[in-house]
């Protein structure tokens, strides 16, 4: 190895007693919960954010998006930047942001400054993100990475659901800005114990790479709010089809830029490795199925079984307990036979809660909660046996001094896959409930027939306006968006099962097939 580059091992992260390792994962984990909840928590106050701060439709939209924008695009680069200027630094910089852009947006005036200010956040959470794997996958020893990987997985897919658990609390006492609040204060309170358990582990002889990083933001940036705007604008929308192309001609600039440089920030070649392909295809396809099932659950909850916020958020907290049985499995599958068969039977059997779940959805107003309590810890169970081997695969595909950027990787994949869930399964869901509400619309006003078009929330808003008739376009939207969400499922259900037999055939089946995988890429980069 090169003398300039650093040993991470011999950082002083990998000399921590064992309680202080503890406490490095306790508060690593803390921070990674503050960022994946930052989304979650908020989209159950989002009625009472509408009401107070008179906002519409479009902007409670950009109130969540700004902070995937941001968050998702800036990841690639914040990770180079802690490999380079030392991850401490990167990580406390973070936190600060996140948590002073939390503060103050809780006493936002009005909808412009609110999602101004969630984009701040999403900022401090592109730095906090990567570094928390990073961080931990330094300071453990080898034989118990495996260990800190799964509860660093676990936090990352719980951190969601608790999220809404603790809005919901907070909403049946305080106003929507105390969410806000409590996750700004408890950012900053953990800039004290950073300060003094994480190492900087910097290799000044990496190079930040700002071309590549100007070509990633672009990339990310533009495919991001491609995805954002399509369901809204349409997929031909001028803008859509602009950010878009704005996005993949960046991608196409940052490749070739890669490719060109003798140091690069990223060797996109380093993606012919099978485990960081099939890695990177895992925790993708996981994000798309499970981010779109995070956003658009809550709302079937609510809009038709009528549950309230916090309601809806303790009926999913059957998922962190498939979680957690899920991961046990993965850890007794992953010695015997690598990551290859926990990380395609996490897919399949995600695919497999998704139908379940879709086969209840379909019986609309009559559905059954055993059956839908099934598709969900099924799904849980699939999510949790697949999240730790794609993390490892991912983590093991890079060099051991680019760890900040392996974790990046990790991160934009599950970010950009989000995204794509959240839009595509959306659209398929506001397709079906238009086609299914129609009938229900005849001999109705124009202006009534809009409203209850646009979606199922305003369909029952506007129903209690219209007296007898109200209760029949009342059903009908629930009806209709129980058939949609039914539909949207199927195609989600469908695309893990593809990724599933994807992953069985690509990733490899054990550290053997994995450093024959590494030696290829080696020679073929050189």
């Amino acid at each position: 190895m090169d003398s300039k580059l650093v040993d991470l091992a011999a950082t002083p992260e990998a000399a921590l007693t064992p309680a202080r390792l503890r406490t490095l994962l306790i508060v690593l984990c803390a921070a990674l919960a503050l960022v994946v909840a930052g989304n979650s928590a908020l989209a159950i106050a989002l009625p009472d954010i509408a009401s107070d701060l008179e906002a519409d439709q479009s902007e409670l939209t950009w109130i969540i998006d700004a902070y995937a924008l941001t968050f998702a695009a800036l990841l690639l680069t914040a990770g180079i930047a802690a490999d380079r200027v030392g991850r401490r630094t990167i990580l406390v910089i973070g936190l600060l942001i996140f948590g002073l852009a939390c503060v103050a947006s809780a006493f936002s005036p009005n909808p412009t400054w609110f999602i101004a200010l969630r984009a701040i956040a999403g900022v401090g959470a592109a730095a906090v993100f990567p570094v928390t794997l990073s961080a931990l996958v330094d300071a453990y020893p080898e034989e118990r990475r495996t260990f800190a990987i799964a509860v660093w997985s676990g936090v990352s897919s719980a951190g969601a659901v608790a999220g809404t658990i603790v809005a919901g609390v907070l909403l049946e006492n305080f106003w929507w800005g105390s969410v806000q609040l409590l996750f700004g204060v408890v950012a900053l309170t953990l800039i004290i114990p950073v300060m003094t358990l994480v190492a900087q582990s910097r290799n000044r002889s990496l190079s930040l790479d700002p071309l590549g990083a100007l070509y990633s933001v672009v990339a990310l940036a533009g495919l991001v709010f491609g995805v954002i705007e399509g369901p809204q604008r349409g997929w031909f929308d001028s803008l859509t089809l602009g950010s878009l192309s704005i996005g993949v001609a960046g991608l196409g600039a940052f490749i070739l830029h890669q490719l060109r440089s003798r140091n690069p920030s990223l060797d996109v070649r380093l993606f012919r490795n099978r485990g960081l392909a099939a890695g990177s295809l895992i925790v993708t396809v996981q994000f798309f199925a499970s981010l779109g099932f995070f956003v658009l659950t809550p709302q079937y909850l609510q809009i038709v079984l009528q549950y309230t916020p916090l309601g809806s958020a303790l009926a999913l907290l059957i998922i962190p307990l498939g979680v957690g049985a899920g991961i046990g499995l993965s850890s007794a599958l992953s010695p015997r036979y690598g990551p290859r068969t926990p990380g395609a039977l996490g897919l399949a059997l995600m695919g497999a809660g998704f139908a379940v779940f879709a086969l209840g959805l379909a019986e609309g107003l009559e559905a059954s909660l055993w059956v839908l309590g099934l598709g969900v810890t099924v799904f849980g169970i699939g999510f949790g046996t697949g999240i730790t081997p794609g993390t490892e695969l991912i983590i093991a595909g890079l060099p051991a001094e680019r760890r900040s950027v392996a974790s990046a990787v990790n991160d934009i994949t599950r970010e950009v896959g989000g995204v794509l869930g959240i839009a595509v399964l959306s659209s398929i869901l506001v397709s079906y409930y238009r086609d299914d509400i129609r009938p229900a619309l005849t001999g109705l006003p124009g202006e009534v027939s809009e409203v209850a078009e646009s979606g199922a929330g305003g369909a029952i808003g506007i129903a209690t306006t219209l007296g007898p008739e109200g209760e029949d376009l009342a059903a009908a939207a629930r009806e209709a968006f129980a058939q949609g969400l039914s539909a949207s499922m199927w195609v989600g259900a469908v695309i893990l099962v593809i990724a599933a037999v994807l992953t069985a055939l690509l990733a490899p089946r054990g550290e053997q097939d994995r450093g024959d995988a590494d030696s290829r890429v080696e020679r073929a980069a050189h």
